[in-house]
């Protein structure tokens, strides 16, 4: 996932929180000119209770891969503010954290010198979409013309297709995602690997102030309306750059309890609720780009293996070794929550609920998976 947004907003900030990075997170724009790139792991309940459970010698949690892209501005799309590499990294990524600023700051400069959080999602939505409108002309060119001799890579998109997808990137602001296309439509766009229609997480960095309303029953926000309205935002996570920031200074769990015990204090007491809004920001990019895991557990190590949804057996298998998806056999399965439920795989083969699944079945997330491999075909 790529952060994307203005400068100055709190992208570095928020990756230096997601990740325990130490990037630049200067007052100033273009401080992360190379792509700062780490991996973030995936806060699981889940894995907690098979740890507790088992006491592995190790521990292997799920990660997101997660890239802090430096601020894009208006005219990015023709270079403006190195703009041309910043998108091409945005290309490289499988989606996309779409990061906001609501919060009001004077020591904070906005590169455009206000704050108003529709307006920035607006800019980078448009250079998002004339980068891509550059793409589908240039596709458009190379097939139109007579004397060209070799086929682009996306030969096999209709021409028609390009000439509608053209028209509603550069005559409409329509976001691409809420389009009506069919499944063969969608296939093919999908190979164009198009920016404005890449998975897309709106982030909202708030004050401390709205985003403990928010949480404590508040009404959906002005922006967050608009988000869904004008731009199809479909997933959306508010934050506080601030709350979370002073929570991650905290050296120890102790102190971060402490920590948020002050701010109920400050909030309206005890039963004000305040919490980290990370595992929700990293579990909303990992379902994004259609990511989720399944199990591996015993003494010697307690593992989540990431897998794309709708996986299957062997392909899962070939995750753990390349070799097992030619040698797969079969997969034992059991679901997470019988086994929390019932307590151990005894009590779970006793009630019939520990299955066998060939090739052709779905590894679910959070299985607890055991494969069965024939080494003399690996």
């Amino acid at each position: 996932m790529g952060i994307v947004g203005m400068p100055n907003i709190g992208k570095s900030s928020l990756f230096n929180i997601l990740t325990s990075s130490c990037v630049p997170a200067e007052n100033y724009p273009f401080c992360t000119i190379d792509p700062s790139e780490s991996r973030v792991i995936v806060p699981d309940e889940r894995l907690d209770w098979l740890v507790d459970h088992v006491k592995p010698v190790r521990v292997v949690p799920a990660f997101l891969t997660v890239v802090d892209i430096a601020g894009l501005v208006r005219g990015a799309a023709k270079g403006e503010g190195l703009g041309n590499a910043f998108l091409a990294t945005v290309k490289a990524a499988d989606g996309i954290f779409h990061l906001v600023r609501a919060f009001k700051d004077q020591g904070i400069v906005h590169v455009e010198n206000s704050v108003d959080p529709i307006r920035d999602a607006q800019i980078i939505d448009l250079e998002l979409r004339l980068k891509d409108a550059d793409h589908v002309s240039s596709l458009l060119s190379k097939l139109e013309s007579k004397s060209t001799s070799s086929k682009p890579k996306d030969q096999n998109v209709d021409k028609e297709l390009l000439r509608h997808v053209h028209d509603l990137l550069t005559t409409t602001s329509r976001p691409l995602v809420s389009e009506p296309w069919t499944l063969d439509e969608a296939h093919a766009l999908s190979n164009l690997r198009l920016l404005s229609l890449k998975p897309m997480v709106h982030l909202i960095n708030m004050d401390e102030q709205d985003y403990i309303n928010y949480l404590n029953g508040g009404q959906e926000t002005s922006v967050m309306k608009q988000l869904r309205e004008q731009h199809g935002a479909q997933h959306i996570v508010p934050y506080s750059g601030a709350l979370e920031g002073l929570l991650a200074e905290m050296a120890s769990e102790e102190d971060r309890q402490s920590a948020i015990e002050d701010l109920q204090e400050s909030f309206g007491g005890k039963n004000v609720r305040v919490e980290s809004a990370v595992p929700r920001i990293v579990w909303a990019g990992y379902h994004a780009v259609g990511l989720n895991h399944y199990f591996t557990y015993g003494k010697e190590e307690v593992r989540a293996w990431t897998v794309r949804r709708g996986t299957r057996g062997p392909q899962a298998a070939a995750v753990i070794h390349t070799d097992f998806e030619k040698g797969f056999v079969a997969a034992e399965v059991m679901r997470f929550s019988d086994l929390r439920e019932l307590g151990s795989e005894e009590a779970v083969r006793g009630a019939g609920r520990y299955v066998t699944r060939g090739k052709d079945a779905v590894i679910g997330d959070g299985d607890v998976v055991n494969f069965k491999i024939n080494h003399q075909r690996r």
